[in-house]
């Protein structure tokens, strides 16, 4: 069907007085998009040239002092009007961007020297859109293993006297810092070292190959691991979010894979490095620098060198290794653990709002569905209530 476009004086189109779309704020942003680009999408008037769609086009070429505008006559009866002007109104709001496709379309334009500003995105949305964007120069930045002096004399004794090492890495701050610690370290006494990243099923849609680009940069062997089930189907079928005190998530998904990987090797003395530090401990841990653990009849031994590092250069080792984090914290995510983990602060969730909203909306259901442990004082708990059943709303339509 051919659109027929007429240029129509400005003075004769009449807005609806009983438009349901507050449009005010849109209105510069759009009076500079038919400054930079022209007028691409005539405005929608009915027989009596009352408009249907483009109220705030109407506006903004009023701001812009144009004495014409391009309009198209919509033909139809009286109720197709005003349904139309509703689905055009709604429809615009239920679309959304890609979060991965949106950042690389924005840095190509940057790359061609365009004004980014008449994408109408303010200075900070353009800031953390192209944060997220890998470019070349930090691709190809060099990473040198990191030495840290405030290591615990005992951790590098226990390194040397292993036969094998393998690391628990999950892509985070501190799992990475330890990695390119551990590197340099086992390079130095000979020992074999593996990374090993459990994907328990509930991980952020990028995670495993950022994963994978890591261990390649650093020239470490990786192995991925998976539980016996799915993590999300064991607590859907239980109706109930992991166990906020004891975090049986963790033992069930994480440390009982990597427990399993170890037993392969049990002829030989190996010794599991974890990115822990003390100032994380929580009331329940009893990890220090070196622990052993039951492993049916086997003994897993645990390393956690960062225990006791030196703050300052701790610091100086996690700057060594920017180029190599998850672009997810320049987006405001503050851990590379599960998306739908119910013991997040509220940082996160707002992040998983803004960058996966899908997975926000599924997380969103799982909290109206699985029941949550109750301890007395447990202020994970309270926060999650208050977000989740309290403060949140839909963003999609079930």
């Amino acid at each position: 069907m051919l659109l027929t476009v007429i240029e129509v004086p400005i003075n004769k189109i009449i807005p609806y007085e009983n438009n349901p779309r507050i449009n005010d704020e849109a209105v510069d942003v759009v009076a500079d998009s038919i400054n930079e680009f022209g007028f691409r999408q005539p405005i929608v008037v009915d027989k009596k040239n009352v408009v249907i769609c483009g109220h705030t086009r109407l506006k903004a070429a009023k701001k812009l002092g144009l004495q014409t505008v391009p309009v198209h006559v919509a033909d139809l009866p009286e109720e197709k009007v005003k349904a139309l002007r509703i689905a055009d109104n709604q429809s615009a709001s239920l679309a959304e961007w890609d979060s991965m496709l949106l950042p690389l379309e924005i840095s190509e334009l940057q790359n061609m020297d365009y004004d980014l500003s008449h994408l109408g995105f303010n200075e900070d949305e353009l800031a953390e859109l192209l944060a997220s964007v890998n470019t070349d120069d930090e691709t190809d930045t060099n990473v040198e293993p990191t030495e840290l002096e405030s290591v615990k004399p005992e951790a590098l004794q226990i390194i040397q006297d292993s036969d094998r090492v393998v690391l628990q890495f999950s892509g985070g701050k501190d799992s990475t810092v330890v990695l390119n610690w551990a590197r340099g370290v086992c390079a130095e006494y000979n020992k074999p070292l593996t990374a090993l990243f459990v994907e328990t099923g509930a991980e952020f849609p990028d995670l495993t190959s950022h994963i994978m680009r890591v261990c390649e940069k650093l020239e470490v062997e990786l192995t991925l691991l998976r539980p016996k089930q799915n993590i999300l189907e064991y607590y859907f079928q239980k109706k109930m979010w992991p166990d906020s005190l004891y975090r049986d998530c963790l033992h069930k998904f994480i440390n009982d894979p990597v427990n399993h990987y170890i037993r392969q090797f049990e002829n030989e003395n190996v010794i599991c490095v974890r990115g822990g530090r003390s100032d994380q401990k929580t009331s329940l841990s009893k990890s220090n620098i070196y622990q052993e653990v039951k492993d049916g009849n086997r003994i897993v031994k645990l390393l956690n060198p960062f225990f006791g590092v030196d703050k300052a250069e701790y610091e100086q080792a996690l700057d060594a290794v920017k180029p190599l984090l998850w672009k997810g914290y320049e987006l405001g995510f503050l851990r590379t653990a599960c998306w739908a983990c119910p013991f997040q602060k509220v940082e996160q969730w707002e992040a998983l709002k803004r960058h996966y909203p899908l997975l926000w909306e599924e997380m969103r259901k799982l909290s109206q569905q699985l029941e949550y442990k109750e301890y007395k004082g447990d202020s994970t708990r309270k926060r999650f209530i208050e977000y989740w059943q309290h403060a949140a709303a839909p963003i999609t339509r079930d």
